[in-house]
């Protein structure tokens, strides 16, 4: 995916964010699901790591973790590094970080059903590289459960933080638009962060969590509206931006780069871009992180 090639709709407001709807040139049906319930996860063969988790995948089709996704359970909660294709049947160990400081302890298996960290702990792993990433995101996590105030969260779990967040919810996302296959999301009067797939119902699939997790970091924030000329401006910089690290993501491969204004992020198989994440850099939240 090009990123010169994505169109920026009109933004409506849902629970003091400003969401945009994005298109994407599409390709037709890539072979692969979102849907999580085919995944079996647990904790590594030779005993717990932090760093690492076992995924199998017992559908008809290859499932697609996107980064920042939620594995619960086991020995603490993490969070997915960055995409990673699971191919059919395989058994694959999938890259993590912790999510939950204050317990080593519980079962082997894990569940995950896409929920996803907040953009703000998620960039902890980009912006610490390649040291201390384990330790800013539970910096992050930390600093984020605070402003819960007297929340019980005695191992300062984002996933508890979640839990009790995610019910102050009152309203329903925006409905799609015809062919759309991404949003663009702003967070107080500021650009903050888009997330674009390969299809709309890809989108679909994600396109709850994706929000509700922005709208965790939203709070405490002004809820102010986003102006067009900024959503825009912000895809103008993302254009600049050129991919210079690449890595395995199972079956894919993910690429990034970055500017002082804007990271992108994608994951591509068979030469198709099947998620991208592009993050203002400059946001209030991250830049002052």
């Amino acid at each position: 995916m090009k990123v010169e090639e994505l169109h920026v709709g009109r933004g409506v407001g849902w629970e003091g964010l400003t969401v945009f709807p994005v298109w994407r040139p599409t390709e037709g049906e890539a072979g692969y699901a979102l849907a999580t319930d085919t995944l079996t996860v647990s904790e590594c063969d030779d005993g717990p790591e932090v760093e690492g988790l076992m995924v199998t995948n017992s559908g008809p089709e290859p499932v697609l973790i996107l980064e920042g996704q939620l594995f619960e359970g086991g020995w603490q909660h993490r969070m997915a590094l960055t995409g990673h294709l699971v191919g059919v049947g395989e058994r694959v160990r999938v890259n993590v970080a912790c999510v939950e400081q204050g317990r080593w302890h519980g079962e082997v298996d894990q569940r995950t059903g896409g929920r996803r960290a907040t953009p703000y702990v998620r960039q902890a792993a980009t912006d610490a590289q390649p040291w201390g990433a384990q330790q800013e995101v539970w910096r992050r996590v930390e600093r984020l459960t605070s402003v819960a105030g007297g929340t019980d969260n005695p191992t300062t779990s984002l996933v508890r933080h979640l839990d009790d967040e995610l019910p102050l919810l009152s309203s329903e996302p925006p409905a799609l638009l015809p062919g759309q296959t991404g949003v663009l999301v702003g967070v107080g009067g500021q650009p903050y962060v888009m997330e674009v797939f390969d299809s709309t119902a890809a989108l679909d699939a994600a396109l709850e969590q994706i929000l509700e997790a922005a709208r965790v970091d939203a709070r405490g924030l002004v809820a102010e509206s986003t102006p067009a000329r900024r959503a825009l401006r912000m895809v103008r910089r993302c254009e600049q931006v050129r991919s210079d690290q690449r890595g395995p993501a199972g079956l894919a491969e993910w690429t990034t780069g970055r500017t002082s204004y804007a990271e992108v992020r994608h994951t591509t198989w068979r030469g198709r871009t099947l998620h991208s994440r592009l993050t203002n850099l400059r946001h209030p939240m991250l830049h002052e992180a």
